[in-house]
């Protein structure tokens, strides 16, 4: 890591300078870069742990789009994070990193910023960008917990990239509701309950919030798809879960198209003689169904067919000869008695 202290002209590129109060970190990146997606997921990880996204004014610049920045900034190795305070550089970290290393390039701004509750009036959001002034000169854009409202003026260009911002912000929040979730549930047990009323939510969707979070690792989500594209292959295994994903990030999938794809895959996939069936369930029995087949180390898949078959096993006397305990998936008892009498 280098650190630099140099003068940074401001001569209309378009974007927003930190303050002395909340400086401006720049990330420099490439899309089709490896190294660059485990970064931007790393810096994501050192924010939302160190529990202060308003620290900085984060600025994402695609080195291919702005090449006269790339210049400016005398960017060498991609990725690039830089901290410019005042209208200077006054941090500078290059090339592959972890989050030790931008923790500690971060440090002075965190440990500054630790505490403080609110921003300027205490009624900033962390998604205060969306409303950053609009390029064609004309006024900001005011936005609330109910609403944005949009300058009389507004370029096409700017209307779409307002758009974008909001796009992202929405996918942002389902990941760090999932993960400020899964945080709870995992360090505080009962307590967290009690704080989830803090969210809005109730429990079962952020239950399904933290249960995506904890199917994907920061390193391992696509900032090209939504939260979405990802809950729909969060059932599968993590090969599975990436082939899905990086088609639909190469085809410019919707999450409703991979949801069809998906669909058709597992009806190519059911063999002839085999009926599909589709069951509208309240959620709250789902997650009682899921736990229960986690106990048996059981897919929930598996573990219903296990018990329709048990319960038609018990009930219908009819069915009860050979032919039904050939056609039935035997119980872990089962299972394990037999592997008893085959060791004796």
């Amino acid at each position: 890591m280098t650190t630099t202290s140099e003068q940074v002209r401001d001569n209309g590129s378009g974007r927003r300078r930190g303050g002395p109060d909340r400086p401006t970190l720049c990330f420099f990146y490439v899309p089709t870069s490896g190294p660059s997606r485990r970064v931007e997921a790393f810096l994501a990880q050192v924010l939302q742990r160190r529990q202060n996204h308003r620290a900085f004014s984060v600025q994402r610049v695609n080195c291919d789009e702005h090449p006269e920045l790339v210049e400016r900034f005398a960017i060498k190795h991609v990725p690039t994070l830089i901290v410019i305070e005042n209208r200077k550089v006054s941090g500078r970290l290059e090339g592959s990193c972890g989050c030790r290393q931008i923790e500690k390039l971060l440090e002075p701004w965190l440990n500054h910023q630790a505490g403080r509750g609110s921003v300027e009036n205490g009624s900033r959001s962390p998604v205060r960008d969306v409303a950053s002034a609009s390029r064609d000169g004309s006024s900001q854009t005011a936005y609330t917990r109910v609403g944005l409202r949009l300058p009389a003026r507004v370029s096409f260009e700017r209307w779409k990239a307002l758009g974008r911002e909001i796009g992202s912000v929405a996918t942002a929040s389902s990941w760090w509701l999932g993960d400020w979730a899964c945080y709870g549930e995992g360090r505080y047990g009962e307590k967290y309950k009690q704080a989830i009323a803090v969210t809005g939510f109730d429990h079962q969707t952020l239950r399904n919030y933290a249960w995506v979070a904890g199917r994907f690792d920061v390193s391992r989500r696509r900032d090209k798809l939504s939260f979405a594209h990802h809950a729909e292959v969060a059932a599968l295994s993590e090969e599975e879960q990436d082939e899905w994903l990086d088609l639909a990030e190469r085809s410019g999938w919707s999450r409703n198209e991979l949801r069809a794809r998906l669909r058709n895959e597992k009806r190519a996939q059911i063999p002839s003689g085999v009926e599909q069936l589709r069951l509208n369930v309240e959620a709250a029995r789902v997650e009682r169904w899921r736990a229960a087949a986690e106990a048996e180390s059981l897919d929930l898949t598996e573990w219903l067919v296990a018990a329709a078959d048990d319960a038609a096993q018990r009930l219908v006397a009819s069915v009860a000869g050979d032919g039904a305990r050939a056609g039935r998936r035997p119980t872990r008892a089962e299972r394990a008695g037999k592997q008893g009498a085959r060791a004796a």
